[in-house]
């Protein structure tokens, strides 16, 4: 155990952090809420599109697995956001970009189906 004590400055930086984070949480609650179930299809299947795109591009370069972004959790957390989440992304695959692995995919998420 160290007797290293957090300067106020330091203390202070944490807070913000803190702050910030709560407040990008408030921001995500307020956009499921208020702005979401406010979408079209089409705007809803635009916003999975760059989502899961971001997503998939990401897992890709930092894992050099683009499937990665899915799993049984993330599966379980969009379809209790959108409802009707495999519908849409029946429309967001072909707008991906990629020759899109649906074995692969159903693979990664078979627990939540």
């Amino acid at each position: 155990m160290s007797n290293y004590e957090l300067s106020d400055e330091e203390k202070k930086i944490l807070q913000k952090h803190r702050e910030l984070a709560e407040k990008a949480k408030e921001k995500e609650r307020l956009f499921w809420i208020d702005e979401y179930p406010n979408y079209s299809i089409e705007d809803k299947t635009k916003y999975w599109v760059a989502n899961i795109h971001h997503g998939m591009r990401m897992q890709g370069e930092a894992t050099a697995d683009q499937y990665s972004e899915f799993s049984v959790e993330w599966y379980q957390y969009v379809t209790s956001r959108e409802k009707e989440f495999d519908f849409i992304f029946t429309m967001v695959v072909p707008r991906l970009g990629i020759d899109f692995n649906w074995d692969e995919y159903y693979k990664r998420i078979e627990k939540a189906v």
